[in-house]
């Protein structure tokens, strides 16, 4: 039986929509069949499907998110080149036709700095998923995407074997990871954590380094990511949330911080740095020497950038304090419009790493990154988000883990500048990833 509402059943958008698959004729374009449903869960949803592309995204009010499978069209490379060739390339396949399709992916952080574990990623990777739902303001549509010379009985087998018997959740249910922590190891540890902080602080070269540490975790069972995420946002909430699995990896998080929203010529961007634990008075925080000098480094930076790139911007004229489940951190907004002929290309390579990320001078500072810390971020602080016709949106890849087999490694950063003690450092890394702690517990 159909909802009262009188939208179709997920499973009964299935079984219309493989009649639109099989009329499908090859076309050069992407073309996109949407059906309206009565809304289900996305994270039980994706956690069902077998699928090796699997994503995931909702903004800060959750009231617009989207979960993918497979892939009608992916981007991707083991090397960077320009985001130039890459925006280009993401553009010939949107279209006025079809205003809700976007590419979902991200960057990663320092291409020079490659891991096995972040194979599947590549130095970045987009994706339009074969299959997507969508969610805006509790309404909801069911996609398919295709492209080119598809193989249609290939996307009618995908169909068919979406799982859409989702199980109830009763008000209030809270699901369990069922993990056992068998052992965990910091990189670096805290001796040589010591040492590199000295050393960053020793370096006249540079006025901030972010140093970032990768806690690893080794569970008895391997945790589902999709119960992961549903954890992570009811302890984080008023932050992005993503998750991108790729054959068996997942790196998913909730960052609180966006790199940049552009629509049309508009675009918001903001800095945020310095940071105290929720415990403090958050005026401790503003009256901070050390954490408005850490602050003052980001909101210069991308000072610079929107002279060079807009017409007009503003900013605020003083940091604000945004307050989230672990902690307060200072945050600047700014506003503006782009100058004739800047893209998302030019906007990523202004800001991209911000000193909130990298540090000051930004090619000193990521040379030290590269010396120090002795691991890949991977994905970890870099632009991760959405391409659409005529607008874009990136978060930066903090707040995150990445997820394979029985292990969880879980990334934080502490800006490094004149003032900073190595242990006090050490503390906010360890109350950064606090929030995956907690739920892992």
């Amino acid at each position: 039986m159909s909802p009262k509402n009188n939208l179709p059943s997920l499973k009964e958008a299935q079984d219309q929509m493989a009649s639109f698959v099989a009329a499908y004729k090859p076309s050069k374009s992407v073309e996109r069949i949407e059906i309206k449903i009565d809304p289900v869960d996305m994270l039980s949803w994706l956690s069902l499907q077998t699928d090796d592309v699997k994503i995931y995204g909702s903004n800060q009010s959750d009231t617009v998110s989207i979960a993918g499978i497979g892939q009608a069209v992916c981007l991707t490379d083991i090397r960077l080149g320009n985001f130039r060739k890459i925006f280009k390339q993401l553009r010939h396949s949107l279209s006025p036709k079809y205003p809700y399709l976007q590419w979902y992916g991200g960057f990663c952080f320092d291409e020079r700095h490659p891991d096995d574990d972040w194979e599947e990623f590549g130095a970045y990777r987009f994706v339009i998923p074969r299959f997507e739902l969508a969610a805006q303001n509790g309404k909801m549509i069911f996609c398919c995407n295709l492209a080119g010379s598809v193989n249609i009985k290939g996307v009618l087998r995908q169909l068919a074997a979406i799982r859409s018997d989702l199980p109830s959740r009763p008000e209030g249910c809270k699901d369990s990871l069922n993990t056992t922590i068998l052992r965990r190891s910091d990189q670096p540890d805290q001796g040589l954590w010591k040492k590199d902080v000295d050393h960053i602080l020793n370096d006249k070269s540079v006025e901030k380094v972010v140093l970032a540490r990768k806690t690893s975790l080794n569970f008895k069972q391997a945790p589902d990511p999709w119960t992961m995420m549903r954890q992570l946002k009811a302890v984080t909430p008023n932050s992005y949330y993503f998750a991108f699995q790729f054959k068996k990896t997942v790196f998913l998080g909730a960052s609180p911080e966006r790199l940049y929203r552009r629509y049309q010529r508009s675009i918001e961007s903001e800095a945020l740095a310095g940071t105290m634990p929720e415990s403090t008075d958050p005026k401790v925080l503003q009256n901070s020497d050390k954490n408005k000098h850490e602050h003052a480094f980001v909101v210069d930076a991308i000072n610079g950038s929107f002279k060079e790139f807009c017409t007009v911007f503003s900013r605020d004229k003083q940091p604000g304090i945004l307050t989230l489940a672990n902690g307060h951190h200072l945050i600047t907004k700014f506003q503006g419009q782009l100058k004739d002929g800047i893209n998302d290309e030019d906007i990523l390579q202004f800001l991209h790493p911000t000193p909130a990320l990298g540090g000051t001078p930004r090619d000193q500072a990521m040379d030290i990154i590269r010396k120090l810390e002795g691991f890949s971020r991977g994905w970890y602080g870099a632009p991760i988000g959405y391409v659409g016709l005529d607008w874009a949106e990136f978060v930066v890849g903090i707040r995150s883990g990445l997820v394979r087999g029985k292990r969880l490694s879980v990334f934080a950063g502490a800006g490094i500048v004149e003032g900073s003690d190595a242990a006090s450092e050490w503390d906010e890394v360890e109350n950064k990833i606090s929030n995956f702690i907690k739920i892992i517990q």
